[in-house]
């Protein structure tokens, strides 16, 4: 990576990237063994799961923080840069109600939630490799990987349900 992208990733953006990738791979991993749950309890377990999977996230990188600031500006560092691990649910937990509420049955719906999140870790995986400087083939095998991730845990989720 040369420096200039260095500077305009930077470290906050890279741990935001991160944190969105593991929420979408958290939410996806979720969705698709709730086949069986009612919709209210979808939404309650995805939810509560990214909730707990987020506060762990934050634990642990404040316990390895090795800055010399205060506790409390190292835990609401983590928290802001974190968070999108949590707010990326919030787009597949609503297409898989939008989905339910027009008719679609869950298993469906759920299955276009695991898409829309598996979406979402492609594209933010690809942008985050091109932000850090990666050269054009090692862009593109990101977005391959992330691809492969994709299908195989849809592949997982047909496979269960």
């Amino acid at each position: 990576m040369d420096a200039e992208n260095a500077r305009r990733l930077g470290t906050d953006a890279a741990e935001r990237i991160s944190a969105g990738c593991y929420g979408a791979l958290v939410s996806a991993s979720t969705l698709m063994g709730l086949g069986t749950a009612d919709l209210s309890d979808v939404i309650l377990v995805v939810a509560l799961t990214n909730l707990v999977y987020f506060a762990t996230h934050v634990f642990a990188s404040t316990l390895g923080d090795v800055s010399s600031e205060r506790s409390w500006p190292i835990i609401r560092h983590h928290l802001a840069v974190s968070a999108p691990m949590v707010s990326v649910t919030f787009v597949p937990l609503l297409v898989v109600v939008a989905l339910v509420a027009t008719g679609v049955d869950l298993p469906t719906a759920l299955l276009w939630g695991v898409g829309v999140a598996m979406s979402y870790l492609i594209a933010v995986a690809t942008v985050g490799a091109r932000l850090r400087g990666s050269s054009p083939i090692v862009v593109i095998l990101t977005a391959v990987g992330a691809a492969v991730i994709a299908v195989l845990l849809v592949l997982a989720k047909l496979l269960l349900h």
